[in-house]
Parts: C-alpha cells; sequence; structure tokens
C-alpha cells in the first residue's frame, strides 16, 4: 500500500511539474556565467547561447575560458541538451546530457624556469593537448524577471586525462 501511495504522490508532482513549464519551442537566450572547475582548479568565464526545439527540450552551446592556474590554461566548447521540468511557475531542473570539446596548454615558460630548461635540453617548455569528451549533469533556473533568470549548472565532464567537475552560475536573459 505505501508503494502504491508513494507512486501515486510521485505521479502527481511529475505530471504538475510538467503542466508548470512554459513552452520553450523557438525561445532563445542569452547567459554569461562563471565556472569553476576541479581538474584546472581555476575558475573560468562563459558565454552561453540556448535554442527552444521542443515545448521542453532545448539546446545548448556553450564556450568557456579558464583562468591561467599554475601555468596551465584551458578553454572548452560546449554542445548539450537540456530536458526541462518545471516546479513551479519560476523554477524549472532539467538533466542535461551533451558532447564537448576543450584545449588544454601547459606552459611552463610563464614559471621562469621555461628559457633554463631549454637551454640545458630539447624540450619544449609548452605543450597543449586537444579532448573531445561527454558531459552529464544536472542545471537548475529560477525566473528573476519576466525574461530574465538566474542559472546553476553541475556537470560532469568525462575526457580523456581530463575528467573533470564543472559548477558554473550564470545570468540569463530569454529573447
Amino acid at each position: 500500500m505505501k508503494k502504491l501511495v508513494l507512486g501515486f504522490f510521485i505521479s502527481f508532482l511529475f505530471v504538475s511539474a510538467i503542466s508548470a513549464q512554459e513552452d520553450q519551442t523557438g525561445k532563445f537566450s542569452l547567459a554569461g556565467n562563471l565556472n569553476y572547475g576541479t581538474k584546472i582548479e581555476s575558475l573560468g568565464i562563459g558565454l552561453r547561447g540556448q535554442y527552444g526545439f521542443m515545448e521542453r527540450l532545448r539546446g545548448s552551446l556553450e564556450y568557456k575560458y579558464y583562468i591561467d592556474r599554475h601555468n596551465t590554461s584551458a578553454w572548452g566548447l560546449s554542445a548539450d541538451a537540456h530536458y526541462l521540468f518545471g516546479l513551479g511557475e519560476t523554477f524549472s531542473i532539467y538533466p542535461l546530457a551533451g558532447v564537448t570539446f576543450s584545449r588544454w596548454t601547459y606552459d611552463l615558460g610563464r614559471s621562469g624556469l621555461g628559457e633554463l630548461i631549454e637551454e640545458f635540453t630539447d624540450e619544449k617548455t609548452k605543450n597543449s593537448n586537444n579532448r573531445i569528451g561527454l558531459n552529464i549533469g544536472l542545471g537548475g533556473q529560477i525566473a528573476v524577471g519576466e525574461k530574465t533568470f538566474i542559472q546553476v549548472e553541475l556537470k560532469e565532464a568525462l575526457i580523456k586525462n581530463y575528467t573533470q567537475f564543472v559548477a558554473s552560475v550564470g545570468f540569463m536573459y530569454q529573447f
């Protein structure tokens, strides 16, 4: 009996959540955000564009650049899909999944040791790696105005040798 009541309750919440979500079809939005990546251990800045393809499905294209830290810098380009669930008139959550391309650069020359190392060895002091990976995570947005939102995303970027957890918060304007 408990399982039956719990099942009805969860179904009711699910149907209520879906019915409260505003239709996303044809809506375009831009967002600026701040990110933190656990692998690079650095703050990043980003710009994201989103477009609603269906009532609850939208695509997201994002560029982020992580500030140099410990002679390492990185940037990435991600394409994700969001499936929105409204939890009231002003709040939505969404699972997300997608692909990412990133470039990681390690520059020992910035530490002042680069010239010394190159003088005594034939080793390069700057090395870059390009990687393709997958994103999976959860996001949420809350309306702060009719067309403005605060967005929060938590996602795992699964990248060979560079997997990292990324937390971001941003301000979004919907056109």
